[in-house]
């Protein structure tokens, strides 16, 4: 059995550590040169950086006013700004531009922000708000439209008539833009007052009060006296009752002189 002196096997050690050298250094360049070309393709050559952003839908909002939005979050640069990574459509965010345009523009109803990969545009579809009504302070000149929900979302010069449901508030309470009506209940039983008024033809009306201290709401008419109702009105029989009364014992001749009549308590009228 042949033996191997000490010089053979010490050259043989060293093979094999140069052998893993190499190893280790194709191993590191081949790591190296892939992270190299991969943040190449992906941050510098342009072959996914967003070309365009479509927009559509919008009505109030200028075109120009939501691109500038999508382009800042679009543009914010890393690295002493040689990154751009939300300029590339495979990191950009969808929902965080959604989250950017409905906190900017309030009159957004809904926004959806979709990403082309094929031709790398973003789509922005959006609604916007439909009014439905103005909601002013008392004595202040402060008003913004409210939604179906009653949530503000502009800024609204004051309305009286039929056309929008015109709700002044007299509570003394402060609202701004983005605020949502404070009594849900009270909001919806005034709403539900416009429609029936508006449906029994009972009598013209040019907006609603809402009176201090109280849970109360006040239909000013165009004949210049006030319908007193609440929360707890029985609201579609007390208005029922109240065109019968009018049509019988309360004609247009006769009510050129009245404050008001009282519907607050249930299967009754008052008037003064």
């Amino acid at each position: 059995m042949p033996r191997y002196g000490y010089g053979y096997v010490d050259e043989l050690r060293v093979r094999r550590k140069r052998r893993k050298i190499r190893v280790a250094f194709l191993v590191v360049f081949s790591f190296a040169f892939s992270a190299s070309f991969l943040a190449y393709a992906l941050f510098f050559s342009g072959w996914f950086t967003i070309k365009e952003v479509q927009v559509n839908g919008n009505k109030e909002i200028r075109e120009e006013e939501i691109k500038s939005i999508v382009d800042g979050y679009l543009n914010k640069t890393y690295l002493l700004g040689y990154i751009k990574p939300f300029s590339n459509i495979l990191f950009s965010s969808s929902e965080t531009l959604e989250r950017s345009l409905s906190e900017k523009f309030k009159v957004i109803d809904r926004v959806d922000v979709n990403k082309n990969f094929f031709k790398k545009y973003l789509s922005v579809e959006l609604d916007e708000k439909e009014a439905a009504g103005v909601w002013c302070k008392e004595d202040s000149g402060k008003c913004f439209f409210f939604d179906g929900n009653g949530v503000l979302f502009k800024a609204a010069p004051k309305f009286s008539g039929e056309a929008f449901l015109a709700i002044e508030d007299g509570r003394g309470r402060d609202f701004n833009l983005a605020d949502a009506f404070d009594d849900r209940e009270l909001f919806e039983k005034v709403n539900l007052t416009r429609n029936i008024l508006d449906e029994l033809k009972v009598v013209g009306y040019s907006g609603f009060f809402l009176p201090p201290g109280s849970f109360e709401f006040w239909v000013k008419t165009k004949e210049g006296w006030n319908i007193y109702l609440d929360k707890a009105s029985d609201i579609p029989t007390q208005l029922v009752a109240l065109k019968k009364f009018l049509d019988e014992k309360l004609p247009a001749s006769r009510r050129q002189t009245i404050e008001y009549v009282d519907l607050k308590i249930n299967n009754r009228i008052y008037y003064k």
